[in-house]
């Protein structure tokens, strides 16, 4: 058992994970507003956050774990459906700036401009 303990603290980065769920470090925030931010997402304590953070803990409950881990993922992938969402306006304009430059000229750059956001837009709703 101890064993499994050991793996786990050296197999997840648990400061990573934090950090992941916290996101930036903004210039009006405190080391503490900013564990207490992944505190909140996950429903935990301040205290526990800030123990696995500073690897005071290295072997955290089950469910506690498991908070972390799940708020870490859901942040990622929000963070994915942000970046999908500027690549789609990024395609838009670029298409639309084409089609005002010469739209018969670039019709195949159009295409597959149009095509590629609706690719990322059909993947961003899954």
């Amino acid at each position: 058992m101890d064993q499994d303990r050991k793996l786990m603290s050296s197999v997840i980065d648990w400061k990573n994970e934090i950090a992941d769920i916290a996101g930036s470090f903004e210039p009006t925030d405190t080391k503490q507003s900013w564990l207490n931010r992944v505190a909140r997402q996950c429903g935990l304590t301040l205290r526990h956050v800030t123990s696995i953070y500073y690897g005071h803990v290295t072997d955290p409950k089950h469910s506690v774990a498991t908070k972390i881990l799940s708020a870490a993922n859901q942040a990622r992938i929000e963070r994915g459906r942000k970046h999908a969402a500027v690549a789609i306006e990024i395609y838009r304009v670029a298409s639309e700036r084409l089609a005002d430059l010469n739209e018969d000229r670039y019709r195949d750059e159009i295409d597959v401009l149009q095509r590629a956001s609706r690719i990322i837009g059909d993947v961003d709703r899954s």
